[in-house]
């Protein structure tokens, strides 16, 4: 990968027609690891009694052109994230979707509740969140997933975004986990973005802003605004 953060969020170019091809997953796991995995994952539904066991896409291998993985159970990626010494065995590598949606007024941020599983408390362009298997089908259309976590995270209904085609791909030091970025527009304005928003009762985000194009500058150097957020600023479609 190359990198716009050296040494700590590799980020790669992706090309436009970039594929997502879904293979069999490695052999099966030795009892300890599974032991391993699932201690962790009854600890944390302690804690989070919401969390759901639900098949998320890991990546094998990445290029400019192609992303190869399979479906995996989420306790195993939950497992690797709590106890990173297990990827040794486990070599997961997420794959997730983040959008930076623009309203007419500019970009919108949004701050991940104290509360979070990961990064609680850091500012990152929504929608945002892992791939998940929606339907019967195992292909992963990156687009669909893009717009369901746009209408759970923020209430917006498909039929009002636009979306790009994937323009780049950043990997989270530690986690592993991968972010296929894309760019979004909407007709609606901010202040429409956020009653949406408020009005779908999700929690994930705990405030919303507005930021508009004379103020990225400062928001980029800001620490406590997640590094693919920055990315996709950074390299955002001339208007």
């Amino acid at each position: 990968m190359s990198t716009l953060f050296p040494g700590l969020w590799p980020v790669l170019p992706l090309f436009p027609a970039c594929e997502i091809k879904v293979t069999q997953p490695p052999g099966t796991l030795s009892p300890e690891i599974q032991t391993e995995a699932s201690h962790i994952w009854a600890k944390a539904c302690e804690a989070r009694p919401e969390l759901f066991n639900g098949c998320v896409f890991s990546a094998d291998h990445v290029s400019r052109t192609c992303i190869t993985g399979h479906w995996t159970e989420y306790r195993l990626v939950l497992a690797q994230m709590k106890n990173p010494s297990l990827f040794s065995k486990l070599k997961l590598n997420p794959l997730a979707v983040t959008g930076l949606l623009r309203t007419p007024q500019g970009y919108v941020l949004g701050r991940r509740h104290p509360s979070s599983v990961y990064q609680g408390n850091f500012w990152q362009s929504p929608p945002a969140g892992s791939i998940e298997k929606r339907e019967a089908s195992d292909a992963v259309n990156l687009k669909e997933q893009l717009l369901a976590e746009a209408e759970e995270e923020l209430g917006l209904p498909p039929d009002s975004i636009e979306v790009s085609s994937p323009r780049l791909i950043v990997r989270h030091p530690g986690t592993r986990i991968l972010d296929v970025c894309l760019y979004m527009t909407t007709h609606l304005t901010f202040d429409a973005v956020e009653t949406c928003w408020k009005q779908s009762g999700n929690t994930e985000y705990d405030q919303l802003i507005l930021l508009t194009d004379q103020h990225i500058a400062q928001w980029a150097k800001r620490p406590d605004l997640l590094p693919t957020s920055k990315a996709l600023l950074n390299c955002r479609p001339v208007l």
